[in-house]
């Protein structure tokens, strides 16, 4: 029996690898925020609008180092030294298996974070209100 050849790297016949897609090396921020911050998703970007509605400032994906892999979490919020992360791929096995490392790493380096997940733009909201309020960041009257 004979197997089709595979591809190099380079695209061409005769390696062992299997075919290699292009791939973009970067993810870049489409979606601009009413307050002009480009953001990648839908959520994101309705999540930015929620916190510069209750006066959060926030850094928006600050590179940072844990257990010597670098992570970029959603938003900083440096006034509360609090890392908050939109979490809306949770059907996605390997993306529930990320977020549940990011948990361990975050709590192993004591490090304060929340982790919102929701699938819908209200569902977001709804969770961000409720976990701020729980932690007395926002008053509950508004």
């Amino acid at each position: 029996m004979r197997y089709p050849k595979r591809l190099k790297k380079t695209g061409k016949p005769g390696g062992i690898r299997g075919v290699r897609l292009k791939r973009k090396l970067k993810f870049n921020p489409i979606l601009d925020t009413s307050s002009g911050i480009p953001v990648r998703s839908k959520l994101e970007r309705a999540c930015v609008d929620w916190l510069m509605a209750h006066g959060f400032e926030f850094r928006y994906e600050p590179l940072i180092l844990l257990g010597g892999r670098q992570f970029r979490p959603d938003f900083f919020l440096k006034e509360h030294n609090i890392f908050l992360e939109i979490c809306g791929y949770n059907h996605m096995p390997h993306y529930r298996d990320r977020v549940a490392e990011k948990k361990n790493l975050y709590h192993k380096f004591g490090m304060d974070a929340i982790f919102i997940e929701c699938q819908r733009k209200s569902d977001m909201v709804k969770a961000l209100d409720t976990e701020f309020i729980k932690r007395g960041l926002v008053d509950d009257r508004q």
